[in-house]
């Protein structure tokens, strides 16, 4: 009989793995859970609040998409999972047995300041970004001042980053930005620290670039109420202070949604409910049972006078994604080979006319190679990205461009390492 892997959520992390399942062996059976009806490019969803892209342009329906590359797709949201039967139970009343289980669920959103949700918003979500997009439209017809800002336990800032510089970039077009004063307040000990310790001179580098834009920044502080003109926050001695906001984008913290907490206490981090995994992305306790993407709980990458988690970037995800294909299908024919993925970050900050874009790899220091680039090319860069990652989706191959030699080129792209042992904690070396 063949084997069943169900996958939950239709984000980066679900469809990579999909894929790449089926990529590495066409035989066994995967199913996609999601209640999101579509996939979204994450990365782009700040250009969408900026009304740069459209809805249309960085999505794809799940339900015509899925079946057309032999994986099921099942549209609902998962409830709960009962690791000791290996079931999945959904919303809609549907109960799924598995063999496998992949975890993909990404986050669940956490606005832990007073008022955040009622009077900020996000881009981390298209829904979030489509409301933004509302608000900015009313905005720039009357405007005032700007706060862009992470709240304490943040992982995820390149975004509050691009939307402050692409918010001065679209604001300078249309001949208001002298109207608008810009502040960044964030979590992070300095500018440029990203929940990465830095990156190279990303310090310097983000404070020049905030400089040359006229943006006020202020780090290592708690955010820690928003109204409707006003963003409250204190430093680390809980003095308080206030920056006046006509709109507000705080971004929130993420934590591992009610489906993942259901699996208890040996499938859900205590601290933050996300999926224990080891160095090979597969939990500790029930070995058939794997995390993907951001819902994976990943120690910080240094202990911060503020707490700060650590990203997890689109080319990490798809390490994940890879490493945990190989070791399903590894482990479905007993080959006790296992991979853990290396865990490198790419990350390119849109500003409008150019880009910062930065490499580090590995993510945890000390890190062998760290690549940094500004320019108008990276702009450009950013944006066929966007469009090839679409086309890749749409073709259901994760190495399009090499049909048998794909999985070779992508391990030298994203590179796993082969480990004797998965016990080390995620993103430790084998």
């Amino acid at each position: 009989m063949s084997k069943h892997v169900v996958i939950i959520g239709g984000g980066v992390g679900g469809i990579a793995t999909a894929y790449d399942l089926k990529k590495l062996d066409r035989s066994f059976k995967v199913t996609v859970i999601s209640g999101r009806p579509y996939f979204g490019f994450t990365p782009s969803y700040p250009h969408l609040a900026l009304g740069w892209r459209r809805f249309e342009d960085i999505s794809i329906p799940l339900a015509g998409l899925l079946p057309k590359h032999g994986i099921d797709f099942i549209n609902e949201d998962a409830e709960s999972i009962d690791p000791e039967t290996n079931k999945v139970k959904t919303k809609g009343g549907k109960t799924i047995e598995y063999d496998y289980l992949v975890i993909a669920t990404g986050p669940k959103l956490v606005f832990g300041a007073e008022g955040q949700e009622q009077y900020s918003t996000s881009v981390c979500t298209a829904e979030h970004a489509m409301e933004l997009n509302k608000k900015l439209e009313e905005f720039y017809r009357n405007p005032g001042p700007v706060v862009v800002g992470a709240i304490p336990g943040v992982s995820c800032f390149g975004p509050a980053y691009e939307f402050a510089f692409m918010l001065h970039h679209e604001l300078k077009r249309r001949g208001i930005r002298h109207k608008v004063p810009i502040t960044y307040i964030t979590s992070e000990p300095y500018v440029g620290h990203m929940g990465l310790g830095g990156v190279g001179p990303s310090r310097r580098l983000m404070e020049d670039l905030m400089a040359e834009r006229s943006i006020k920044w202020v780090a290592n502080v708690k955010i820690t109420k928003v109204e409707p003109d006003k963003v409250i926050y204190e430093d680390l001695e809980g003095k308080t202070y206030e920056a006046p906001a006509k709109l507000s984008m705080i971004m929130p913290r993420f934590m591992g949604p009610e489906v993942v907490q259901s699996a208890g206490e040996k499938v859900a981090n205590p601290a933050n409910k996300m999926v224990i995994v080891n160095r090979c992305f597969q939990n500790p306790t029930y070995k058939n049972i794997f995390g993907v993407g951001v819902v994976t709980a990943i120690p910080p990458v240094e202990q911060t006078p503020i707490p700060t988690g650590a990203p997890k970037t689109g080319m990490m995800i798809e390490q994940m994604a890879l490493a945990v294909a190989h070791n399903i299908v590894n482990d479905i024919r007993n080959n006790p080979d296992r991979y853990a993925p290396e865990l490198s970050a790419i990350c390119i900050a849109d500003m409008g006319g150019d880009a910062m874009g930065f490499f580090a790899s590995p993510v945890l220091p000390p890190r062998s190679t760290v690549l940094y680039k500004k320019g108008a090319i990276m702009h450009y860069i950013k944006s066929a990205f966007e469009k090839y990652f679409m086309w890749k989706v749409k073709r259901g191959d994760v190495a399009p461009w090499f049909e048998e030699k794909g999985l070779e080129f992508l391990l030298k792209v994203h590179p796993i390492h082969l480990c004797s042992d998965c016990s080390g904690s995620p993103g430790s070396a084998c």
